[in-house]
């Protein structure tokens, strides 16, 4: 579960950092033709690919991050865990699918057509498609720079998380206890 937590502080980490930016003045619609280049660079990049296979390498650590955080769970209780894992990471790769099937526009309105041209000569020359192919062992040499991280900050983000239930489970007692008349006497 402490995962789980790391992958929603990541998130909301995440959308912060995208609140803190303006959001980008409301640009022309695309040509057809700019829509079409970002949809041909698009498929030039193996955008969707990549983003599979990241969900798989993000499946694969969550697993082992059960395991290693968790040894004292039983096998049922992991079973139970990496079940609502697997339905989260489905659901937010969905979610994200269908962010993604909207790229194609972010591109035609962010890149001039002269820059989609360009990005699609270079993705398509034998140097792109060589940086394409090398990406995912850029991956797995990250993996355990990204696992390192995880061990440093997991037991801080663990003690914000055990802080911040201690003190709703205190404010919660504190709301639940009879308050005691103002006007009552204590005996000696």
């Amino acid at each position: 579960m402490k995962s789980n937590s790391l992958v929603l502080l990541c998130l909301a980490l995440l959308c912060r950092l995208g609140a803190a930016e303006p959001a980008p003045a409301p640009e022309a619609a695309p040509t057809p033709a700019q829509l079409e280049l970002a949809r041909e660079v698009i498929k030039a990049t193996q955008f969707d690919r990549m983003f599979d296979q990241m969900g798989v390498q993000m499946q694969k650590i969550a697993a082992s991050q059960l395991n290693v955080s968790s040894p004292n769970l039983t096998p049922e209780q992991k079973e139970a865990a990496g079940k609502v894992m697997g339905e989260v990471m489905t659901i937010s790769m969905d979610a994200a699918k269908q962010m993604l099937a909207k790229v194609d526009t972010i591109y035609a309105q962010v890149y001039s057509e002269a820059e989609l041209k360009a990005m699609l000569a270079f993705f398509a020359s034998p140097e792109g498609q060589s940086m394409l192919q090398k990406q995912p062992q850029i991956m797995q040499h990250m993996m355990p720079l990204v696992q390192e991280m995880q061990k440093d900050i997991g037991p801080k983000i663990q003690a914000i998380v055990q802080k911040a239930k201690a003190d709703a489970e205190a404010e919660k007692a504190a709301k639940a206890a009879p308050a005691a008349p103002a006007d009552a006497k204590v005996s000696p």
